[in-house]
């Protein structure tokens, strides 16, 4: 017996090595390329920035809420699970590679109740029978099927952690973009309030030009009307910062938005442009085109998996079974088998092949996915790059427009006072001011925005932190 058992633990110990001599490879891909410039049309060569890009803002509040957000949001908690449903099916693809070990155990008690003759005595017996069975199975991988598929899940495991980068990357361009507009908001409303009170105050003056007969009631009502217009645009915008405010609580992982203080009333500086690099450099950049690479190697990996699953299979099976009428004698009889069985298909009505048709046409759809995701990296890239330039020079041209109309605004008061012009020129000028003082916030945000969007575009490097070294391992 204890040879017997030796026999087995050996041959058990080296068929998985011997195994992975062995195996079909993923085919050499041919087809499809993904064409990439050379370089951005908007190339910058200035030094390459922080890879957590937030940072460049230099707002400790921006910090906290990115690290809260981080830590804490809904679709990145979500994302880790999933990694960790990645890591269990992972687990599960490469566990065929390894020997299974099953035991079984028992006990019986039997008693018996003879009576030879009638009015004799009554012989009562009791019989016990303990029993223990081992037994062990292993397939032996001869054509690589169970090692494609162990590679698939652990490529799909990684894929799954680009996903979780991915929604990271999202989630801290949304905290920033969702800051950035409750700033200006906020910018705005702080405008408004001093709009309505100098137009409080020219609504005051005109009604004292009229009562002393040196203006028109039309300047009176043309003047209310500007007052009103004016406060139209309160309420508006202090719904549009509440939402604001409501949005980065639910991205920082919050049902409500109580206890949520800001207190950062001024916008963020613009450093330079950090470099973009080469497009080229986007398929390590980037955790999306990274999660689509992946996928598309998992896939390869299915289709040897399934290219393997039509050839035939070895299995080993061993069994050794105990048995005894006392537990003292269990080991006592024993009876020990050792079994190797070929399987094979002959017809299953192209069931196989089907499925190598099918994986292989998945393939082909992951490689065109890949493919379309990096185009879009770099179109994402060359619009982020190309909308910060433009609005940048409309910006220029809107304030250059806020100081025209500020020295038109400067003559027709002169002229208005002077009796040259009526109170509606001066009203539109004055009009035409206060709106241009409210656009230039929102433009400096959209500014703003573009280098959030390049920052997201470009990817990086500084998800690496947000999964601990355990949530890594597979095996």
């Amino acid at each position: 017996m204890k040879i017997f058992m030796r026999r087995m633990m050996l041959i058990m110990a080296i068929l998985p090595t011997v195994a992975g001599c062995a195996g079909l490879q993923p085919e050499r891909r041919i087809g499809m390329s993904v064409d990439m410039p050379d370089r951005y049309t908007l190339y910058t060569g200035v030094e390459k920035g922080q890879d957590q890009w937030w940072q460049a803002f230099d707002s400790p509040e921006l910090n906290n809420l990115v690290n809260e957000a981080l830590s804490r949001d809904f679709s990145i908690r979500s994302a880790r699970a999933r990694l960790r449903q990645a890591s269990a099916l992972a687990r599960q693809a490469g566990a065929g590679l390894v020997p299974v070990l099953d035991y079984s155990a028992g006990a019986e008690t039997a008693r018996r109740q003879i009576k030879i003759s009638s009015g004799g005595p009554v012989d009562t017996t009791a019989d016990e029978t303990w029993n223990l069975g081992l037994a062990a199975s292993y397939e032996v991988d001869l054509w690589g099927r169970l090692r494609a598929r162990q590679q698939a899940g652990a490529v799909n495991f990684q894929a799954a952690r680009e996903d979780l980068d991915a929604a990271a990357v999202s989630v801290a361009g949304k905290v920033v973009e969702n800051w950035i507009d409750i700033l200006a908001f906020r910018r705005k409303i702080t405008i408004l309030k001093q709009q309505i009170q100098a137009n409080t105050t020219l609504l005051a003056l005109q009604r004292l030009r009229f009562a002393n007969g040196a203006a028109r009631a039309l300047d009176v009502s043309q003047q209310r009307q500007a007052l009103a217009s004016v406060k139209a645009e309160l309420p508006l915008l202090r719904l549009y910062e509440r939402q604001s405010i409501n949005q980065l609580a639910l991205l920082l992982g919050r049902a409500s938005a109580s206890g949520l203080e800001l207190t950062q009333d001024t916008m963020p500086e613009l450093i330079p442009v950090p470099a973009v690099g080469l497009p080229a450099d986007l398929l390590a950049a980037r955790p999306d085109v990274r999660a689509a690479g992946l996928r598309l190697r998992s896939a390869d990996w299915e289709v040897s998996a399934a290219r393997a699953d039509r050839l035939p299979a070895i299995t080993l099976s061993a069994q050794a079974l105990f048995s005894g009428g006392s537990l003292d004698l269990l080991f006592s009889n024993w009876i020990a088998r050792l079994a190797a069985g070929l399987t094979g298909p002959l017809f299953d009505g192209s069931r196989r092949e089907a499925e190598v048709d099918r994986v292989r046409a998945v393939a082909a759809e992951r490689m065109s996915d890949y493919a379309g995701i990096v185009a879009a990296a770099v179109k994402e890239v060359e619009n982020s790059l190309i909308g910060e330039l433009r609005q940048g020079e409309y910006l220029e041209l809107l304030k250059e427009q806020l100081n025209a109309s500020r020295l038109a605004l400067k003559d027709a008061r002169l002229q208005y006072r002077n009796g040259q012009s009526d109170y509606l020129s001066y009203l539109s000028a004055w009009t035409s001011v206060q709106t241009l003082e409210r656009q230039m916030v929102g433009e400096q945000a959209q500014l703003i925005k573009y280098r959030v969007l390049l920052y997201k575009t470009l990817g990086g490097d500084w998800t690496g932190r947000l999964v601990s070294s355990e949530s890594t391992n597979i095996f």
